[in-house]
């Protein structure tokens, strides 16, 4: 989605966010940095952003799934936090080391969700690195898909005033449903 667009959206909603670094420079490919990336996108979810409900550090390129009950300009806000951080604390000799702008999709349904939370978790395994989404560390996926507790993580969307998810894992396959009490 453009700026614009997202600027426009003002109500809660879950964004799935791709950034990327100039020229797919992999400034993110050693692991020392790639913790000190995580720390830092985790940093700023208190006051900037409600919630992460999934994450990857690749390389050259980070993927994410963002909760903000105000929309996307708490989006763009959280993410200018994110992208200045980094590059001011990991590269100061280099500057600002991102591309201009960040991609976002608004997150609408539990299908969406799914795709994006699948495309997060199987990123480091299409690229190679791993055999598994679960041995890459940088990444949510041992929270969804083998339960590994992270306090920084969500999986309902209750800032969304909607029914929370209920989620389970049967051999890799991640299972979304919701209850409803009628």
């Amino acid at each position: 989605m453009g700026l614009r667009g997202r600027l426009m959206i003002t109500t809660p909603s879950l964004f799935f966010v791709t950034t990327t670094l100039i020229d797919w420079r992999p400034l993110f490919a050693d692991p020392v940095v790639r913790d000190r990336v995580e720390e830092i996108l985790f940093k700023f979810v208190p006051g900037y952003a409600d919630s992460v409900m999934g994450y990857v550090i690749m390389p050259s390129h980070i993927h994410l799934m963002v909760g903000c009950i105000s929309g996307g300009k708490q989006l763009s806000k959280y993410m200018q936090a994110v992208k200045s951080t980094i590059s001011r604390d990991l590269f100061p000799a280099i500057g600002s080391v991102w591309m201009r702008r960040f991609d976002d999709f608004q997150v609408t349904s539990e299908k969406q969700f799914r795709i994006k939370l699948d495309y997060i978790h199987y990123n480091p395994v299409k690229a190679g690195f791993v055999a598994t989404a679960t041995e890459w560390k940088w990444s949510s996926a041992k929270y969804w898909l083998q339960g590994f507790p992270d306090s920084r993580l969500s999986k309902t969307w209750h800032w969304m005033e909607q029914v929370p998810l209920q989620v389970s894992c049967d051999r890799g396959v991640l299972n979304l449903s919701v209850t409803l009490d009628v």
